[in-house]
């Protein structure tokens, strides 16, 4: 891969590169069995704030071209109390790649971004691949990144911002790809049909092993739609709410996103981190709220399933 011009090789990260792991399907679920998993916040809008620019380059570009920003986000979350990290590999599939001309390094990119991950979370932690709904747009290609990511050595694969249709669809085509290898997929849903119970149910029945919501809406209308996704499948379920700083919602801050953790874990929510707009600010404020429950005050999860 030609790195581009100005731009320095990543010596660091390549000092740093982990070891090759396998993929720890039984890892992921044992530690949602054990309690939530806060999550890192949203990774292109701190991008975006450290000089990324849409017009040129994808937020996977990174992985590669400037790796120590990539690397130091990743950190920021560790260190505020992230024990799962999502690879910053939302677009880094073929089709979306080739309007920038760089579909030929999709696979790098991928393996880049789990690594990048993997250096920040540690052996012990949780990395999610994270696949992007663009993905869906070519027939193949989902299956392709999973199994790129799976290779990377992720714990599970994050099916994120997609519409129901498209996630349905991206689960049956991820299954087939792994095989008899195959990993926990997390499914959000950016909009969620009107039929929540429905919905719900059958992503379930297509193999997620969790379901949820990023993105939006916002954290009341979130939790609003979690608890009834709740009352409708027993699985452990993902709220990654986004923020907009412009909007001055009352909800957008660490602080009322602390507030809401014990409503979100009573809904069986059991991935929880930030979108669009958060921020490490968020994340530590999400594990110091779930750190000061006691067990007893954490409901029993409810249907962990490969």
């Amino acid at each position: 891969m030609a790195i581009p011009a100005g731009i320095q090789p990543p010596n660091a990260a390549e000092r740093e590169r982990p070891p090759d792991r396998s993929p720890a399907p039984g890892l992921f679920l044992d530690r949602l069995r054990q309690g939530p998993i806060v999550l890192g916040a949203g990774m292109g809008t701190r991008l975006l704030a450290r000089g990324l620019e849409l017009v040129r380059d994808e937020p996977c570009h990174w992985n590669l071209d400037r790796p120590d920003d990539v690397l130091a986000i990743h950190r920021l979350d560790r260190a505020a109390g992230a024990v799962g990290l999502v690879t910053n590999t939302f677009g880094a599939n073929r089709g979306w790649l080739s309007r920038l001309g760089r579909a030929g390094d999709a696979e790098s990119f991928n393996r880049a971004g789990a690594d990048l991950a993997r250096q920040a979370v540690g052996p012990d932690g949780i990395v999610l691949g994270d696949i992007g709904p663009t993905s869906a747009d070519q027939p193949g290609s989902v299956g392709e990144q999973a199994a790129w990511l799976r290779d990377a050595g992720v714990d599970a694969i994050l099916l994120e911002t997609f519409r129901l249709e498209p996630a349905v669809a991206a689960l049956a085509e991820v299954r087939a790809a792994l095989g008899g290898e195959a990993l926990p997929i997390v499914v959000g849903l950016w909009k969620w049909p009107d039929a929540i119970e429905d919905a719900a149910r059958r992503l379930v029945d297509a193999g997620a092993a969790a379901i949820g919501a990023n993105c939006r809406p916002a954290l009341a209308g979130l939790l609003s739609l979690l608890q009834r996704v709740a009352a409708a499948v027993p699985c452990p379920l993902l709220a990654k709410p986004g923020v907009d700083p412009a909007d001055g919602d009352a909800d957008s801050t660490p602080a009322a996103f602390a507030a809401a953790v014990p409503e979100f874990l009573a809904a069986n929510v059991r991935l929880i981190g930030g979108c669009c707009g958060t921020t490490d600010a968020h994340v530590a404020a999400l594990a110091a709220a779930c750190s000061a429950l006691r067990p007893a005050a954490i409901p029993s999860q409810r249907g962990a399933r490969p």
